[in-house]
């Protein structure tokens, strides 16, 4: 899937052509699943949570995010719960009219159980718990190396990747990863990389932008141990510019989570390059009646990272792809480069903006290009 998008004023142009990298076929597939199938598989996530003390850990990082990560787990147990309550009472008020044996009253209890439960479904998905369950079962599965089919995934990501930076003619590449999408990002462009050691060597700049990351939920299994080789090997690059916003009013992020130091990264006699951890404010960027209205929407604040700012910032999801500078620039002095996008500043470039987004697991990576008279860039989501 791919689009072009043109911005600018009249002091600068650019035109970005936008590129998703799909995978929801795996997710639906996930989402599609029986309980046959996912009520093993969270069971023995749960289990593996507590023996090695995974929970615990998440918990010291952002008790916050740890939350909002075990969510769905307290959400179904409570609805459980709930029906029991309410089976439970039901069989007590036939029983003091019709006595009823203890069997009659287990199988009548189970059955109101199975039917709340089973009226309950379309809360439990608007509310997202099936999807924030899959998100989970996924990521630990796709840690330990058990998800085949997304592997092949990635690798053909990863070729993708090389193309594009081989066929443009940008400035800039930017590979741009949100929610589960900043693993996905992280472990594309490290096999891009792989692919082509010199493929910042070719002419556009390379760097990756990483927001609302869930990194922690995947990469503090004890068998991680490719995703934490990983995420050490992009952080130690001094080719690639790696920059990460985090954000403390998204529950859905690990605030505060420095990969390097939380997953106690072995990086020997390598020199740490990366990430550079930032803050978008969203406090800043939204007029005070809007962030009031959306502070508690949870999932709301979650996708904000993906939304336009109503007051300039540093931060600016559409600036950052669609705009006239770079994120090289951008880090190194913020207010020029709000400056430059809403100033006079002189400016045109093209661009291919090559991407990966993820709102929760639902992933899509693009590619895109800018044109514009002089410069150009290039960078991926």
């Amino acid at each position: 899937m791919r689009w072009a998008v043109a911005a600018g004023n009249r002091e600068w142009r650019t035109e970005t052509i936008y590129e998703v990298l799909r995978w929801e076929d795996l997710i639906r597939r996930d989402l599609n699943r029986t309980w046959v199938k996912r009520g093993p598989l969270l069971l023995k996530g749960i289990a593996a949570a507590f023996r090695e003390r995974t929970i615990f850990r998440l918990f010291r990082i952002d008790r916050h995010f740890a939350a909002g990560l075990f969510y769905p787990h307290f959400a179904l147990l409570g609805l459980i719960v709930a029906a029991l309550l309410v089976a439970y009472g039901a069989t007590s008020l036939v029983d003091l009219v019709l006595p009823l044996s203890n069997v009659t009253t287990g199988i009548i209890t189970v059955g109101f159980v199975v039917v709340l439960v089973r009226a309950a479904q379309p809360l439990l998905r608007q509310a997202y718990v099936y999807h924030l369950m899959d998100d989970w079962i996924f990521n630990r599965q796709n840690a330990l190396g058990k998800r085949p089919d997304f592997d092949a995934r990635l690798d053909q990501f990863a070729r993708r990747i090389v193309a594009a930076v081989l066929e443009g003619d940008a400035q800039e590449i930017l590979v741009v990863g949100h929610s589960t999408g900043v693993i996905v990002a992280i472990e594309v462009l490290t096999r891009a990389l792989a692919l082509d050691p010199q493929l910042n060597q070719h002419g556009p700049s390379l760097a990756v932008l990483t927001i609302g990351s869930r990194v922690p939920g995947a990469a503090l299994w004890n068998g991680a141990y490719r995703l934490r080789e990983t995420i050490a090997r992009l952080a130690t690059d001094p080719t690639v510019l790696w920059v990460e916003y985090q954000a403390p009013q998204d529950f859905l992020n690990a605030f505060r989570f420095d990969p390097v130091r939380d997953l106690r990264l072995d990086l020997g006699a390598r020199t740490r390059t990366g990430p550079v951890i930032r803050s978008p404010r969203f406090k800043e960027i939204l007029l005070p009646r809007t962030y009031r209205r959306r502070r508690w929407n949870l999932f709301r604040m979650h996708f904000q990272f993906l939304m336009a700012n109503e007051i300039p910032g540093e931060y600016d999801y559409l600036m950052i792809t669609c705009g006239p500078v770079s994120l090289t620039d951008r880090i190194a002095n913020p207010q020029a480069a709000v400056d430059r996008a809403y100033g006079t500043a002189d400016q045109s470039r093209r661009c291919t903006v090559i991407g990966n987004a993820s709102p929760g697991r639902n992933v899509s990576r693009q590619t895109g290009s800018t044109t514009a008279p002089a410069a150009s860039c290039s960078r991926a989501l």
